[in-house]
């Protein structure tokens, strides 16, 4: 990378040159252990949390650049096949032109065609696959599981991918000729008849004999219900020897995990759940060092010899008034609580940032935001959301210094002044978007439910700033848990939680309840809201409980959420 690149470039995995992939990549806290087996995985999280980022990894085209670049042959125990879901060739709608059943057959026939697409595609990559086979055999076996004879003068792979293109524009011409409109299109393929036959004539190139096949299924939720069904019979299959199947899947929502059959799977026995969203935001937890550890790889690749820390330093000023803050707030544990050390040092950490930020109320300017920390807990555990705000740092910069055409010399670092002035218009820009764009932006967001968002949001935002004012138990929680659930009024939130969730202004996680050995759902907006209201996104291990009937009421009537004054509950927040 040259140094006038920007090292936080956010663009999508699937956009990423491998050199960059492999350059960007963290293999710790990335769970490369698990996707790297025979176990079938479902990855996660919501979009920007490195799901593609993780499949386009192990995905064969990289893992033989990573070997090419390292200077060995690569490993073939294990091959990865990339199949991306959104595509055209697995949106293809001609399955709501027919009953449910034929649906279900199209729709499975265009999921197969397209991993076997991808599977010849990987297959063609590998240097010298052919070696020792014998090819007339390999393609008689081919044309035996089409049923079909393979386009003639073309190599082996090369024919299976032609084949492949040309059986998806003959399947979608028959479905949607008004001639053959009510005969039933029985030509189909499902994956026991193609794919799986088409995995085990691999088997039979002596260079890949003990090969085990990963399918790297991702976005499945883009998947149409009947594809997601026979995605995941598939995955309830027994034997892994073959093949095994990694899927990424969005957390807005929950996706179907029945199958075809009407059964289920099951976590435990039919795969192994891998939550891509870290509840921990924090510097010492498995986020923050992975964190710590992609910005680290990224300055070094951009030829900047920094740590994410002193790249991104906090403000003098700032640790100079936490520090005053600090003093003042221990010796008023030390007067209440006298020598007792725990609850002397929890009552620093509980209100030791909550003095500063009620210092700064009384005064014209707004609070410093910087240093690295923050920007880890601005991003709410979501690594695009970390990237964001760190590429507008550095563009920044690059503006003021007159260096956006013929950059001399890498970046050294972002003052803080710049890191406060970006994030509070970044905070500000995710405020108006909210407000003026969310109805266009989401499918499925009316005018009143943009209305209702931005109200539930605003108030949640002028709650969450007066408990950090005023209140006495726990001021900096900034998550809440819902209390007095009913259908009616959880159907309403439901609604608008789940156009906040793909607008990726709440995540909702599962943590540990009061009650032992119960699991509850909590609720975390989006931490680049707070700065533009003047609250502290480092939040603290607390959440609130609000009732339904409060949160409908400042939803739809904007009504304030009132703060009231008893402890939030302490329990789960970073304890998962």
């Amino acid at each position: 990378m040259t140094s006038r690149k920007n090292p936080f470039e956010y663009l999508g995995a699937n956009d990423l040159p491998p050199d960059m992939i492999l350059d960007y990549y963290v293999e710790d806290f990335n769970y490369s252990r698990f996707i790297q087996s025979n176990r079938n995985v479902l990855l996660v999280g919501e979009r920007g949390c490195g799901k593609s980022m993780t499949l386009l990894y192990n995905s064969w085209a990289i893992q033989q650049r990573k070997a090419e670049l390292d200077g060995h042959a690569p490993s073939l125990d294990l091959i990865g096949i990339y199949v991306p879901c959104n595509t055209p060739l697995t949106h293809k709608g001609e399955y709501q032109l027919c009953d449910r059943f034929q649906a279900q057959v199209i729709s499975e026939h265009h999921l197969v065609l397209s991993i076997a697409f991808r599977i010849a595609e990987t297959l063609a990559r590998i240097p010298n696959a052919l070696d020792g086979a014998d090819v007339d055999r390999l393609r008689d076996k081919i044309e035996f599981v089409f049923a079909k004879e393979m386009p003639s003068g073309a190599s082996l792979f090369d024919g299976l991918m032609e084949f492949v293109e040309r059986e998806s524009l003959e399947t979608q011409r028959r479905i949607n000729d008004p001639k053959t409109a009510e005969v039933a299109y029985n030509d189909t393929y499902t994956f026991s008849s193609l794919v799986a036959p088409l995995l085990g004539c691999a088997r039979l190139m002596p260079a890949l004999a003990r090969s085990h096949f990963m399918l790297l299924i991702d976005d499945a939720h883009d998947l149409n219900e009947h594809q997601l069904r026979s995605l995941n019979s598939w995955i309830a299959y027994r034997d892994h020897s073959l093949f095994s199947f990694k899927v990424a899947l969005a957390s807005i929502g929950k996706a179907s995990l029945r199958t075809s059959s009407g059964g289920s799977i099951l976590e435990g026995h039919d795969y192994t759940r891998l939550n891509m969203v870290q509840p921990f935001h924090n510097e010492a937890s498995d986020f923050g060092r992975f964190a710590g550890q992609m910005i680290a790889r990224r300055l070094d690749k951009c030829g900047i010899e920094a740590t994410p820390d002193t790249f991104f330093p906090v403000s003098p000023q700032l640790l100079a008034d936490l520090k005053k803050s600090e003093e003042t707030v221990r010796a008023e544990a030390i007067a209440k609580y006298g020598d007792d050390p725990r609850k002397v040092s929890d009552h620093v950490y509980k209100y030791k940032r909550a003095h500063y930020f009620r210092s700064r109320s009384t005064k014209a300017n707004r609070p410093e935001y910087s240093g690295f920390d923050t920007l880890v807990f601005l991003s709410t555990g979501v690594i695009r959301n970390l990237l964001q705000p760190c590429y507008w740092m550095y563009d920044k910069m690059l503006s003021l210094s007159g260096q956006a055409e013929g950059v001399q010399g890498p970046i050294r670092g972002i003052p803080p002044s710049i890191q406060t002035e970006i994030i509070l218009d970044r905070s500000r820009s995710l405020w108006d978007w909210l407000r003026d764009e969310l109805g266009q932006s989401i499918e499925g967001c009316s005018s009143e439910d943009a209305g209702r968002c931005h109200q539930l949001l605003d108030q949640l935002a002028t709650h969450f700033r007066e408990r950090l004012l005023h209140h006495k138990s726990e001021p900096r929680a900034v998550s809440f848990t819902i209390s007095g659930r009913t259908d009616d009024l959880m159907s309403k939130l439901n609604h608008l939680f789940r156009i906040l969730r793909e607008a990726q202004l709440l995540y909702i996680r599962s943590g540990s309840a009061k009650d032992k050995g119960r699991r509850e759902w909590y609720y975390i907006p989006n931490r680049m809201l707070w700065p533009e209201r003047g609250l502290d996104p480092h939040g603290q291990h607390a959440r609130v409980s609000l009732s339904a009937a409060e949160l409908w009421a400042a939803a739809s009537e904007n009504r304030p959420i009132a703060v009231r004054d008893e402890a939030a509950e302490l329990k789960g927040l970073f304890d998962e």
